[in-house]
């Protein structure tokens, strides 16, 4: 779909900042690069990391090359691409779903339709495959590598805690942590501490090892709450 000049009105202002603007420089560039092509530009939280977005409707090597140049690297999508792709990443869609806010064009992601049952099944491959990894990633690293390790965290865990709350029913609130540890009876406290350190609001304790033993209960736990859920 062709963006219109009403759509190009709704573009936000992002000149509040100079972190903004340079952000703003690069969805400009997008816009020049796609042109009709081009169907929306979105930015999404994962936990506190901001990404863009961009579906357009054809995606060939050429273009791929000339998006290649921007300074910001979006995620981008074919609108054949989101909608055939729903059932196969559907936590990632569903934490775009829920956390996105329109830069530019058509808003196609209100109306994404997730199923229960792919999230619950991808659910499943994903905490097994964050424990996998904190496991591996906890043996290989040391010294600051594991602060960096522990700091992930929240990024990474957060689509899984916003698949939790879809499958619980629960509206997605600034407390996710807080919702679904009282949901499902599961101790989440760690990743609120890490948090903080991540906003620069507390230091890390001595005892690093500690936060690596409590991730891992915490994807354990995670993991008992997805094999006792049922999908009706």
């Amino acid at each position: 779909m062709v963006a219109s000049a009403a759509e190009d009105q709704a573009v936000v202002d992002l000149e509040e900042s100079g972190d903004t603007k340079m952000k703003d420089k690069n969805i400009e560039k997008i816009r020049d690069i796609l042109g009709n092509n081009l169907i929306l530009i979105a930015q999404y939280n994962t936990g506190d990391v901001i990404s863009t977005l961009v579906v357009c409707n054809d995606l060939d090597f050429d273009t791929l090359k000339n998006l290649k140049q921007l300074k910001e690297i979006p995620l981008v999508f074919t609108k054949e691409e989101l909608t055939n792709g729903i059932d196969v990443f559907p936590i990632e869609f569903l934490n775009i779903m829920q956390h996105h806010t329109m830069i530019f064009g058509e808003d196609i992601l209100k109306d994404i339709i997730i199923s229960k049952p792919n999230i619950r099944q991808q659910l499943e491959f994903e905490f097994r495959s964050k424990l996998i990894h904190l496991r591996e990633q906890y043996l290989l690293f040391k010294g600051k590598d594991v602060e960096k390790l522990i700091l992930s965290a929240v990024p990474t865990l957060s689509p899984i805690i916003g698949g939790l709350m879809f499958l619980g029913d629960m509206e997605d609130k600034e407390d996710m942590v807080g919702f679904v540890s009282k949901k499902y009876g599961v101790d989440l406290h760690i990743l609120v501490e890490i948090q903080d350190i991540r906003n620069g609001k507390a230091k890390f304790k001595t005892d690093k090892e500690q936060y690596i033993k409590d991730l891992i209960n915490v994807l354990n736990d995670i993991g008992k709450i997805i094999d006792e859920y049922k999908v009706i």
